[in-house]
C-alpha cells in the first residue's frame, strides 16, 4: 500500500503541474512558442510524417540519377510538369520561377504565375554588369493576357515552355524593358535554356519530418486547424540546374551562363493576405553546391516553418534541412532589412554556418492590389568557409494600400 502511494504521488504531481502550467504567448502576437503539449504533439506528428514518407516511397519508385548523369523521369513527374488546370477556383494558381547568378555578376529573376480569368503575376529582371533591366510594368506585376497570349506561361512577350519534363525549360522574352531608375524603353530579346543538374526536391514528401513536426507542434490543434492545412495546401517543387543562352539589348549581344534554380507551384488557393512574411535564401557556392534555406510565416496554420535543402554537386544528393536558428522575429520584422547577418542550419547531421553580405536589391509587388511586397537582394555569402553568391527573397504582407 505504501509503495502504491509513493508511486501515485509523483504522478499526481506531474499531472497537477501540467494542468497549471500556462502557455507562453506568441512572440509579437504571431510566432507560436513551445508549450506544455509540445512534446506529445511533436512525437505524434513526427511518426505520422515518417509513415507518410514511407508510404510514398513504397508506392512510387524513387527518381534516380544514373551514374552517367541522366535523370530518370517518372510518370508522376511528367504529369506535374504540365500546366495546372486552374478550374473554377477564384484564387487558384500555377506558377513557375527561375533564379540564377553567375560568378561574374550576371543575374536573372523571372516569375510567371497563371491566375484565373487570364490574369498573371509576371516579371523579369536581368542583371548584366552594372545594368539592371526590368519588364515595363515593374514594380507592379499583375497583368492581363491579350488575345495574342495563349493559355500557357505566356504574357506580353515573356514565354516559358517546358521542353522535356524535369530536364529542360525554355525561357524567351521579346519586347521592351527599362533600366532601373530610368523609364526609357529599350528593345530586349532573350533566348535562354534551363537544363537540370539535380532531381526535383518535392516539398510535399521530401521535407524533413523532424523539422515539420517541430513547427507543427508549436501550433494550437483542432479539427478546424487540420481542415485549414488541407485547404491551403499547394504542390511545390524545386530543381537545381543551369541557365544558358543569349540576351540582345539594343542589338548588343550578351552571353548568359549561370547556375539557376527553378520551381513550380500550383494549387486551388493562394491568397497572399494569408502570409505574414517569409525569407528565402538561394545560395550558389563556388564549388557548385546549392542551398535553399528559408522561414515562412502563415499564422493561420504555421506561424513559423523552416524549409530548404542542401544540394551537393559531387554526388547529386539533395538533403532536407532538419533545423535552423533563423527566426523571423529576429530579422527585419519592421522591414528594416539588415545589410549583413548570419545564421546556422543542420542538414544530414552536418552543421552549416552562413554569413550574408548585402550588395544590391530590387523590389516589387504581387497582386492586383499589391497584396505582397518583395525585396530581392543580391549578396555575397560564405558557408563553412566556402564562398559564393546568394539571392535572398524577403516577402511581406503589404498592409499599405496601393
Amino acid at each position: 500500500m505504501i509503495y502504491l502511494i509513493f508511486c501515485i504521488i509523483p504522478v499526481l504531481f506531474v499531472v497537477v503541474r501540467f494542468i497549471n502550467t500556462k502557455n507562453k504567448p506568441a512572440i509579437f502576437g504571431i510566432y507560436q512558442q513551445k508549450n506544455k503539449t509540445y512534446w506529445l504533439k511533436f512525437i505524434f506528428m513526427y511518426f505520422v510524417l515518417k509513415l507518410r514518407q514511407l508510404k510514398v516511397y513504397l508506392t512510387r519508385l524513387p527518381t534516380e540519377l544514373r551514374s552517367e548523369g541522366e535523370i530518370h523521369v517518372q510518370d508522376h513527374d511528367v504529369s506535374i510538369e504540365k500546366c495546372y488546370d486552374l478550374g473554377d477556383y477564384p484564387k487558384s494558381v500555377d506558377g513557375v520561377y527561375f533564379n540564377g547568378m553567375s560568378e561574374t555578376g550576371e543575374a536573372l529573376i523571372c516569375g510567371l504565375a497563371r491566375r484565373p480569368q487570364r490574369s498573371c503575376d509576371a516579371f523579369l529582371y536581368l542583371k548584366l554588369g552594372e545594368d539592371v533591366l526590368l519588364t515595363p510594368s515593374l514594380p507592379d506585376t499583375h497583368l492581363k493576357k491579350s488575345s495574342e497570349d495563349d493559355e500557357g506561361y505566356d504574357i506580353q512577350g515573356l514565354t516559358i515552355t517546358n521542353f522535356v519534363p524535369m530536364r529542360t525549360w525554355k525561357l524567351k522574352y521579346n519586347g521592351e524593358m527599362k533600366r532601373r531608375g530610368d523609364e526609357t524603353k529599350i528593345k530586349v530579346e532573350a533566348n535562354l535554356t534551363w537544363s537540370a543538374s539535380s532531381n526535383p526536391f518535392n516539398f510535399d514528401i521530401q521535407m524533413s519530418a523532424w523539422s515539420m513536426a517541430n513547427d507543427m507542434a508549436r501550433e494550437y490543434w483542432s479539427a478546424d486547424y487540420f481542415k485549414l492545412l488541407k485547404k491551403y495546401h499547394q504542390t511545390h517543387y524545386e530543381q537545381v540546374g543551369y541557365m544558358a543562352g543569349t540576351v540582345i539589348v539594343n542589338q548588343k549581344k550578351h552571353e548568359i551562363h549561370m547556375p539557376c534554380v527553378r520551381d513550380h507551384s500550383f494549387g486551388t488557393l493562394r491568397e497572399w493576405r494569408n502570409f505574414h512574411r517569409y525569407v528565402y535564401h538561394f545560395i550558389f557556392l563556388d564549388n557548385g553546391d546549392f542551398i535553399a534555406a528559408g522561414s515562412v510565416s502563415q499564422p493561420s496554420i504555421l506561424s513559423h516553418l523552416t524549409i530548404g535543402y542542401y544540394y551537393s554537386k559531387g554526388n547529386h544528393s539533395m538533403t532536407a534541412i532538419d533545423s535552423s536558428d533563423f527566426q523571423l522575429y529576429q530579422h527585419a520584422e519592421n522591414q528594416i532589412i539588415p545589410k549583413d547577418y548570419g545564421f546556422s542550419f543542420e542538414a544530414g547531421g552536418v552543421s552549416y554556418a552562413v554569413k550574408i553580405q548585402d550588395k544590391d536589391e530590387v523590389s516589387f509587388y504581387i497582386g492586383k492590389d499589391r497584396e505582397a511586397k518583395f525585396y530581392e537582394k543580391w549578396c555575397d555569402v560564405e558557408v563553412n568557409g566556402l564562398t559564393g553568391r546568394a539571392c535572398v527573397e524577403w516577402h511581406y504582407n503589404n498592409v499599405v494600400p496601393k
